[in-house]
């Protein structure tokens, strides 16, 4: 009899923790959104104006939303001697507005585009791997259009989500070279974390299926303590991948250890783009 009652109190102990779990992931389903893309929980502090000096906001439309951009034009750059560019897709806690540190690559000769996602900044609309991958797609096909931008050196370079994006813009329109800096191999991935299954999931960014779709010359920048997407997911996307280096930082998942892996990042960079014709030889050193 104690037997059977004990089965019976573990049988619905069980039933209970199934239950709780299930409500758990219906949870985290409704807020998924909120926890890929937490553009809500920025400091509004962070958003300026609008576009500083010498950098041009470029707007997108559709079906109501309005998506900025921000072109940073490379030194020496002109519709009369055109130049490469760097499309720069950020981190999902990031704004266009905290990587005006990039000028430091428009100081070497080649512009620099920034894109923002929708609902970031002064963005309208929702984000969602869909509508981050068609806007920097038209945004991509807008930049070959323009007279001073070399349509045969154009360069990706993504932050966390932002490999993400830019791998599968990439699956249509591959770049000459492309970079990705601490690089999640597949989103769906880390849906274990909350304890919800990955197919769940309702924008995966399979970055380690996109690679196999194109061979740009890649340059993997993981670094050793990254506490959110550890430097496995950047070995994952090198195992897929068919022509790409993988370079180890020292420093954490938002920043390196100190200013010397800050200039080793910037010579890896600079030197990628060198040996893929996205920069001159004859560049100033910075």
């Amino acid at each position: 009899m104690q037997k059977r009652l004990s089965l019976a109190g573990v049988s619905r102990m069980l039933l209970i923790l199934i239950g709780i779990w299930i409500i758990w992931i219906i949870v985290v389903w409704s807020i998924q959104h909120r926890i890929m893309f937490p553009a809500s929980m920025i400091d509004a502090s962070r958003i300026l104006t609008g576009a500083p000096s010498g950098v041009e906001s470029i707007w997108l439309t559709d079906n109501g939303d309005r998506i900025e951009s921000w072109f940073i034009p490379g030194k020496g750059v002109s519709a009369e001697t055109p130049g490469p560019v760097v499309v720069f897709a950020h981190g999902n806690g990031e704004l266009i507005d905290d990587n005006l540190d990039l000028t430091w690559l428009a100081d070497l000769g080649t512009s620099v585009l920034l894109i923002e996602y929708r609902g970031y900044g002064r963005s309208t609309g929702s984000p969602s791997q869909r509508n981050l991958v068609s806007d920097t797609t038209r945004f991509v096909e807008l930049l070959t259009q323009r007279p001073e931008v070399d349509p045969d050196r154009i360069g990706f370079m993504g932050r966390s989500i932002g490999c993400s994006v830019l791998a599968q813009v990439a699956r249509s329109h591959p770049p000459n070279a492309m970079i990705m800096m601490v690089p999640p191999a597949r989103l769906d991935s880390m849906a274990w974390r909350f304890g919800v299954p990955p197919f769940m999931v309702r924008s995966p960014f399979r970055t380690d299926l996109a690679v196999r779709e194109f061979d740009s010359p890649l340059l993997l920048l993981p670094r050793d303590e990254d506490e959110i997407i550890p430097e496995g997911h950047a070995e994952i996307i090198d195992a897929n991948a068919s022509n790409s280096t993988i370079i180890t930082l020292r420093g954490h998942h938002n920043w390196l250890d100190d200013s010397n892996e800050v200039k080793r990042q910037h010579k890896a960079i600079k030197a990628f783009l060198l040996s893929n014709g996205i920069l001159k030889p004859d560049v100033d050193q910075p």
